[in-house]
Formats: structure tokens, C-alpha cells, sequence
């Protein structure tokens, strides 16, 4: 596996970080989606404290992903049980 260095900015702050060279564009979109939380959170509440904001927008990211994931693998087990339906419907012909 190919290692490789980048530089991602976070909150204004630059981080260097040492990734598999196929994970670095899942890498940069997490990055632009906790600055774009960021920033909308800087713009909805009264919140100043870099930290907190970093907090906030770790937190919905993350909520935003298991809810994505578990939308899937409901979607994943939907489809399962249609297919042993299917069978089950066969076997009784």
C-alpha cells in the first residue's frame, strides 16, 4: 500500500497527516465537511470558542454518517428479506 503526506486545514489550523493513497479523497471530503459544519454553526449560534466548534461539527458529522449507514443497512436487509420472501413464494408453487 502506497503511503503518502498531506496537509489538510482544519478550523483554520493546518494538520500534516500520513494516509493511504486511497483514502485521501474520503480524507479532504471529511475535512471540507467539518469546515462547511463549521461554518455554519459559526453562522447559527454565539458560539466563538474554536474547540467548541470543532466539538459541535465532529458531533454532526459523525451523527450525519451512522444515520447514512444505518439507512443503508436497512435498505441492505429490506432487500434480503424481499429476496427470501421471493424464495419462500417459489418453494410453495
Amino acid at each position: 500500500m502506497e503511503e503518502r503526506s498531506i496537509r489538510v486545514e482544519l478550523a483554520g489550523r493546518a494538520y500534516p497527516l500520513t494516509i493511504q493513497a486511497s483514502e485521501e479523497v474520503n480524507v479532504r471530503r471529511a475535512v471540507e465537511e467539518i469546515n462547511e459544519s463549521i461554518s455554519r454553526l459559526k453562522a447559527s449560534y454565539p458560539l466563538t470558542d474554536k474547540q467548541d466548534l470543532l466539538a459541535m461539527a465532529a458531533l454532526e458529522v459523525a451523527v450525519r454518517a451512522l444515520n447514512t449507514s444505518a439507512t443503508r443497512q436497512e435498505a441492505e436487509a429490506d432487500s434480503a428479506l424481499a429476496a427470501i420472501e421471493h424464495m419462500l413464494a417459489d418453494l410453495r408453487m
